[in-house]
């Protein structure tokens, strides 16, 4: 059996791992990226704000489609056209995406293997995890720190702190043979109960789909919300995808750093990920460099925990029941309300604190209605 000494070691190979990889890479930092599957085209409706590709040095020869123009549909059916073009989202194909951030990180000096994490342990000194080859051999690698980037359903959570992330249901399809300038957000009881469904431009098509706390009822949610949109003339088989639901959790513990979906790193009310994936990265690597790891939550918590709790209370708020949801789109028919979310959701503008956001939500309702 082979063994590999390294100082960090990362596990998966999505946007959160392959960026700190190359962050790690760039600072001539000594790096291991593992990821197991190298065709996984994760269910995503992959989506960004462009600003994005500048921030991260991301070439943007890689964006499907630029979108400008987000509809959100009451269960009155009442829509609402909202202009995005100051903050213009791109969307990608993920499985491109996610192989193109990985050949970032190799050619910055990050070392690369295709193999499937067994075990993962932790000592004072460090980490050690045992992998495995697609030859079926197996490697023993020892190093200081570990960043777990393995998604949703990370396995390295799981065996290290007996838990997954924080997870919410979806029923999604992709449908090649239509197309939408606009990201659709459609909310109601009736379809996505808390949360919402959508109709999203799609690399190849569109992608549909809808988050429900309800696991036994997603059929149901999914039929309605399909009959409800007249999207298609018959319904497609959908498939069922667990994403993140953010609550505050462990992010770094015994030299292991927690990153994008592996710490349900996603906004709540919108379930943007993939900005927060990539962030998330940077900032454990950033904490790594330092040899500082402590810092990357201090740094995650400055730059988002306000933001993010904002957005719960929102989503809290707007979502409880379909009255609210209307009174929501009623308010997003005013521009400067239009204007502030926006502005609040792109991060160009910082969120009040919980009762400033209830008495400016109370003020509008009476403003407005």
């Amino acid at each position: 059996m082979d063994t590999i000494a390294i100082k960090t070691v990362i596990i998966g190979g999505g946007p959160s791992g392959a960026n700190a990889a190359k962050y790690l890479a760039s600072a001539k930092e000594d790096v291991l990226l593992i990821e197991k599957n190298l065709s996984f085209d994760k269910p995503c409706g992959g989506g960004l704000f462009l600003k994005a590709f500048d921030e991260f040095d991301i070439p943007k020869t890689i964006i499907s489609k630029v979108v400008k123009t987000i509809d959100i549909v009451s269960p009155k059916l009442k829509k609402v056209s909202i202009d995005i073009s100051n903050y213009p989202l791109a969307i990608v194909h993920r499985q491109n995406f996610d192989k193109t951030l990985r050949e970032l990180a190799v050619e910055a000096g990050a070392k690369f293997l295709n193999a499937k994490v067994i075990r993962i342990s932790t000592k004072p000194e460090g980490v050690k995890i045992l992998a495995r080859k697609l030859d079926g051999t197996e490697i023993t690698i020892n190093a200081k720190y570990a960043i777990a980037a393995d998604g949703v359903n990370s396995q390295t959570r799981w065996q290290l702190l007996k838990e997954y992330p924080n997870r919410v249901l979806t029923y999604y399809a992709n449908i090649q043979e239509k197309t939408s300038s606009s990201c659709q957000f459609w909310f109601g009881d009736d379809i996505s109960p808390k949360h919402y469904s959508w109709i999203f431009p799609h690399h190849n098509g569109i992608n549909i789909g809808l988050v429900a706390n309800n696991k036994y009822k997603m059929k149901y949610f999914y039929n309605n919300f399909l009959k409800k949109s007249k999207i298609v003339a018959s319904i497609p088989k959908a498939k069922g995808y667990f994403i993140p639901h953010w609550k505050r959790t462990t992010l770094y513990k015994d030299n292991v750093f927690y990153v994008g979906d592996s710490a349900s790193l996603v906004l709540p009310f919108t379930y943007e990920g993939i900005y927060y994936a990539l962030k998330s990265g940077q900032l454990a690597a950033e904490a790594i460099i330092k040899d500082d790891p402590l810092l990357y939550e201090k740094s995650w918590n400055s730059l988002y925990l306000k933001k993010f709790k904002f957005l719960r209370t929102l989503q809290n708020i707007f979502l409880q029941n379909d009255w609210w949801v209307n009174k929501m789109v009623q308010l997003y028919q005013h521009p400067k309300f239009q204007t502030a979310v926006i502005a609040y959701w792109s991060g160009s503008r910082k969120p009040a604190g919980t009762l400033k956001t209830l008495y400016k939500i109370i003020r509008s309702l009476i403003k407005y209605n």
